[in-house]
């Protein structure tokens, strides 16, 4: 094996083993090994197995390790072929993966900021009905059962700041609240009510519940869509206007 690689240097060394060290041959993992045969037609050509057609990429290696350690054969190592790596994404493909991606998440915030603008609107003509007493009964009721993830959800909308050495999300709440009048505490029941359909993008089991109260309050989402469509334009025009800005300077 010495003498081959000292009278072919080139040799590409690869290895049996799925994976290896850096710096060491080659794993199975970062290469297909080749059989070349020659098709007899064109149309045979196209049915052959990709490890029995050639590629621009193909090289000559030598197997280090192994049942077949000594032996020479012909391998691709380059990821980015698309005869022996057709499943591998290109960078054109990747990117344009990405850019959907973003668009995918821009559209979703801006449908979860667009809902929460609705409950928001909501909560503002939301007039009182009980007691006050009464609405904290309910209020602290309803704070003790929040969910894991909802704690911190309403915890920011009150501007309840949780530490970790402080109390429970929970006992800050239910204290701040304590010093609602009747009509905030109305505008917290029905916020705590509404907060899961309020992230989400639309409804999944038939009626939107958060919809169906917008409507009855006469919120008109279709103008409040708009309105937080054009603001986050805006804040992508500024994204955009920053870097040239930069490299101006």
């Amino acid at each position: 094996m010495a003498k081959t690689l000292e009278s072919k240097p080139t040799l590409v060394q690869i290895s049996s083993a799925w994976n290896s060290r850096e710096g060491a041959p080659l794993g199975r993992n970062q290469y297909v090994e080749l059989e070349i045969k020659k098709a007899k037609a064109n149309s045979t050509a196209a049915k052959l197995p990709a490890a029995q057609k050639p590629c621009d990429k193909m090289a000559e290696a030598i197997v280090m390790d192994g049942d077949k350690r000594g032996q020479t054969v012909k391998v691709c190592a380059d990821p980015n072929c698309r005869v022996h790596h057709p499943n591998t994404p290109s960078p054109q493909q990747v990117a344009k993966e990405r850019t959907e991606e973003r668009r995918r998440i821009e559209k979703e915030k801006l449908a979860i900021t667009v809902r929460h603008r609705v409950l928001a609107t909501i909560l503002q003509r939301v007039s009182a009905s009980l007691k006050k007493a009464d609405l904290l009964t309910v209020a602290h009721y309803l704070i003790a059962r929040l969910s894991y993830n909802q704690i911190p959800a309403v915890a920011k909308r009150h501007k309840v700041e949780v530490k970790k050495d402080s109390d429970s999300g929970q006992e800050l709440l239910a204290k701040q609240v304590g010093n609602y009048d009747e009509s905030e505490l109305c505008r917290l029941l029905l916020e705590i009510s509404l907060l899961d359909s309020a992230y989400r993008r639309s409804a999944t089991d038939g009626e939107d519940i958060l919809l169906g109260v917008a409507k009855r309050y006469r919120v008109d989402v279709e103008n409040l869509q708009k309105a937080v469509a054009a603001e986050f334009a805006a804040k992508g025009d500024k994204k955009k206007a920053k870097p040239k800005a930069d490299a101006a300077a």
